[in-house]
């Protein structure tokens, strides 16, 4: 009896986190702590991560990317090719690109959009580390609107 309510409530368990995610082609998306993540992983084991808090007002609407294990060296720049056009993005102290100063907000406006209509998505930190990711499934996954960027929360009836 025991093993069977053990493996009833694993599966439960199971069901209760599916129903969180939802998964189109290469991309999902899910809640986390108040956040809703955005992300693709590639087959080498890349991610990037569109992180999305429509309340919280510092590294609450961020790009997260991480290549090789690793995030971005902090406080440098990475290299966002979105078709054929590249935009050069600054890295905050702690790996990300934010969303905090106004145009880091248009940036993030930019990309999401991009995202959503592009064909092609590569990134490339200073230090050279280069990965390639799927666009395929990001339009039905990525809203239309913009997620709120933490500049406008901050900025927000000023």
């Amino acid at each position: 009896m025991k093993t069977i309510t053990t493996i009833s409530f694993l599966v439960a368990a199971l069901l209760s986190v599916s129903a969180w995610a939802e998964t189109f082609e290469k991309w999902s998306s899910g809640d986390v702590n108040g956040f809703t993540r955005y992300w693709t992983t590639n087959k080498q084991g890349a991610n990037f991560v569109v992180w999305c808090h429509p309340e919280r007002k510092v590294n609450g609407t961020l790009l997260h990317i991480v290549v090789e294990g690793r995030t971005p060296p902090p406080d440098t720049r990475a290299k966002l090719i979105l078709d054929q056009e590249v935009l050069d993005l600054p890295v905050n102290k702690q790996g990300y690109i934010d969303s905090e100063c106004a145009t880091c907000a248009d940036s993030f406006g930019y990309v999401w959009h991009k995202l959503r209509s592009a064909r092609s998505l590569a990134v490339k930190f200073q230090d050279e580390r280069y990965a390639v990711f799927s666009l395929k499934g990001a339009r039905q996954i990525l809203p239309g609107p913009v997620c709120p960027t933490d500049w406008e929360k901050r900025n927000a009836g000023s």
